[in-house]
C-alpha cells in the first residue's frame, strides 16, 4: 500500500489545498476580535470546530485512500462524503461569518480565508465525484494470448 501521487486526480488534489487550508485558517489566523483579544477560529466556534475538523479529515482521508488504493470503491464514498460534509460547513461559515458572528466582535481575514477554503473541498469533492475510474496505472493489462498451430 504505497502512496502513489499518479493516482491523484485534480479533484483530490483541490479537496487536499482546501483541506489544508481550512486546517491552517483554523489553528493559526485570527478570526474574531481585534488586538490582543482576538481569537482564532478554533477556540471562537464551540461546537462547529468539531465539524470542520471531521471535515478536513474526511478530505485528507480521500486523498490518501485515492493514493493509496488501485480500486476506485473507497475513494468514490469518500468523495461523496467530502461534497456533503464541505456543503455542511460551508453553510455553518457562512452563519457564523456573515449573518451571526459569535460575541468575540466583527470577523477577520481569518474567517474569510476559511469560508473560501471550505468552497474550495466542496468544489474538489464534486470535482472527484465527477472524475471517477480507474486510473490507466491501474487499469487490466491485456491479457496474452497465443496462437495455436494449425494441424494439416
Amino acid at each position: 500500500m504505497d502512496f502513489d501521487r499518479s493516482r491523484l486526480r485534480w479533484g483530490e488534489l483541490i479537496v487536499a489545498v482546501g483541506a489544508i487550508v481550512l486546517l491552517a485558517s483554523m489553528l493559526l489566523l485570527k478570526w474574531y476580535g481585534a488586538g490582543p483579544t482576538s481569537v482564532g477560529g478554533w477556540n471562537a466556534l464551540t461546537h462547529i470546530h468539531w465539524l470542520l475538523l471531521v471535515t478536513i479529515l474526511t478530505g485528507l482521508a480521500l486523498v490518501f485512500f485515492q493514493a493509496t488504493r488501485p480500486a476506485p470503491a473507497v475513494p468514490a464514498a469518500l468523495s461523496v462524503i467530502v461534497t456533503v460534509l464541505g456543503i455542511l460547513t460551508v453553510v455553518a461559515l457562512v452563519y457564523r461569518v456573515a449573518i451571526a458572528p459569535p460575541g468575540a466582535g466583527d470577523p477577520r481575514v481569518g474567517a474569510f480565508v476559511a469560508l473560501v477554503s471550505a468552497i474550495v473541498l466542496v468544489y474538489g469533492g464534486y470535482r472527484s465525484m465527477r472524475e471517477e475510474g480507474t486510473g490507466a496505472q491501474d487499469a487490466p493489462s491485456e491479457i496474452e494470448t497465443v496462437e495455436l498451430d494449425s494441424v494439416t
